[in-house]
Formats: structure tokens, C-alpha cells, sequence
């Protein structure tokens, strides 16, 4: 067992190196996805600082508002996959069968494709965000305990694997439907609003807390940034983690369980 992990391992490396060889052709296409990247959230904070200033009553502060959106840009990043609709692709062109006989998966070759690009994304990304912040600085809220960056930086791990898991499971669908397009956009669509990624959640109306606290989206974007930029005490910290933990395992055996049925269905009519 440790022996397949550790080979894994050494597999994901060398194909993640290989993948960034690659794609550093493209440094100003990174550059120029970057600045799409970071220009909502910028524009987002700027709409609701201009809105505290006009007198709105908001259950948050200008300190949240503006932590929240100067790290919304990176931590979208991070935890972004965007391998579903290429993934299913490959499933239904029967791509698929070229890596059954490889010493690697196909989703070897995502998760090294998935970590290469973050890789090369984060030296164009990150300049950005530290003029951001430094342009904003008098109103962030900067946490003094290393510990809670510790938390931050488990939180954007945690979240990473999530989307990653979700991804698969919608893609696996493909084994059985000849196009899952619309469900791969209707997860983008449904995911922007309900993960904090348009609107923070702690803006959300009273009536619908119970269900948005709880709900698995919260855990890829916004819980990573309210660790930060929120006011969570070690009870809800703690409580938070161990929900994206449980989704992070939900999810891992519910993509692992359907990704093995397509296999078997895959192979069985001899594609």
C-alpha cells in the first residue's frame, strides 16, 4: 500500500513537471486569465464599500468586505478544477481506452494538469493580489496567529480536493449519457452563487442560513476566506473543518463508486 502510494506520488510529480514544461509556453495567457480573474472581485469590493459608505446596513463590516474580496480571487484559483467537461469528453471519444493500458490514469493526467496550471497561475496571480492589498491595507483584517493561516491554507487543501471530487462525479456520468454539458454548467452556475464566489454567503438572507451554512459549496470557497477575513471562534472553526472533511469523503467515495461502475461498463462492450 505504501509502496502504490509513494509510486503515485513520484507518477503525479513527474507528469505535474512534464505539464508545466508545457504550458509555460502560454506565460501571458496566464497573465491575462489572472487579470479576468481578479477584476469581479475588485469590482465586487468596490461596489459594497461604496454601499457601507452610503450608509447601508450590512451584518458585516468594511474590514470582512474587504478581506473577503481581495482573497476571493486567489482562493477561487486554488481550489478551481475545470477537468469535468474534458474529462467526460474523453469518455465519450473512447479516449479513455488508450489509458487503460498505461502505467498511469487518465485522472493522473488531470490532477498533474490540475496542479501545473495553479503552479504557473499563482506567479501571475499573486503580484496582483499583493497590490490589492497593499492598495486596501489600512481595512484589511490580517489575522496575528500563525495558526489560523495553518487553518487557511488546510481549508483551501481541503476545498481543492473537493471541487476535484465533484468534477469526477459529474464527468463519470458520461459513461452513461452522450452529453453531460448541461449538468457540468449547471454545477459552474449553481457553485458561483452558492459558494460565496458572487456574493459573500454571510450577506444571504437570515431565512436561508441554516441551508447555506451547511450546504458543500460553502466549503470550496467562501469557509477558506471566512477563516481569514470572518470571525469564527475555535467552536465554529473546528466544526467547519470537519463538515469539509465529511464532504471531502462523501463525495471522494461517491466519485470513486460511480468511476468504477463506468470502468466496468466502460470495458464491457469491448471499447
Amino acid at each position: 500500500m505504501k509502496g502504490t502510494v509513494a509510486r503515485n506520488l513520484r507518477v503525479v510529480r513527474r507528469m505535474t513537471a512534464a505539464e508545466i514544461a508545457q504550458q509555460s509556453v502560454y506565460r501571458a495567457a496566464w497573465v491575462i486569465f489572472m487579470v479576468s480573474n481578479i477584476c469581479m472581485p475588485i469590482i465586487s469590493l468596490l461596489i459594497w464599500r461604496t454601499a457601507l459608505a452610503s450608509g447601508a446596513r450590512l451584518p458585516v463590516d468594511k474590514q470582512y468586505v474587504t478581506t473577503y474580496f481581495v482573497l476571493l480571487g486567489f482562493v477561487t484559483m486554488a481550489t478551481s478544477s475545470w477537468m469535468a467537461a474534458f474529462l467526460a469528453q474523453d469518455i465519450r471519444l473512447g479516449k479513455l481506452s488508450s489509458w487503460m493500458v498505461r502505467p498511469a490514469s487518465l485522472l493522473t493526467k488531470f490532477v498533474a494538469n490540475n496542479l501545473s496550471e495553479k503552479f504557473l497561475k499563482l506567479f501571475a496571480l499573486v503580484p496582483m493580489i499583493g497590490i490589492v492589498w497593499w492598495i486596501f491595507r489600512d481595512s484589511m483584517r490580517i489575522p496575528a496567529a500563525p495558526g489560523r493561516w495553518v487553518l487557511f491554507a488546510v481549508s483551501i487543501l481541503l476545498g481543492a480536493v473537493l471541487v476535484f471530487t465533484i468534477d469526477i462525479l459529474i464527468a463519470s456520468l458520461a459513461f452513461w449519457m452522450d452529453d453531460v454539458s448541461a449538468l457540468v454548467q449547471a454545477r459552474v452556475i449553481i457553485a458561483s452563487v452558492l459558494s460565496g464566489a458572487v456574493v459573500p454567503l454571510a450577506l444571504m438572507p437570515s431565512w436561508s442560513r441554516g441551508f447555506v451554512d451547511h450546504q458543500p459549496f460553502r466549503y470550496t470557497v467562501s469557509f477558506p476566506v471566512e477563516v481569514v477575513a470572518g470571525q469564527l471562534d475555535g467552536g465554529d472553526l473546528v466544526a467547519g473543518l470537519g463538515f469539509q472533511l465529511g464532504y471531502v469523503v462523501v463525495f471522494a467515495v461517491l466519485a470513486r463508486l460511480v468511476w468504477a461502475a463506468g470502468i466496468r461498463s466502460y470495458s464491457a462492450v469491448g471499447a
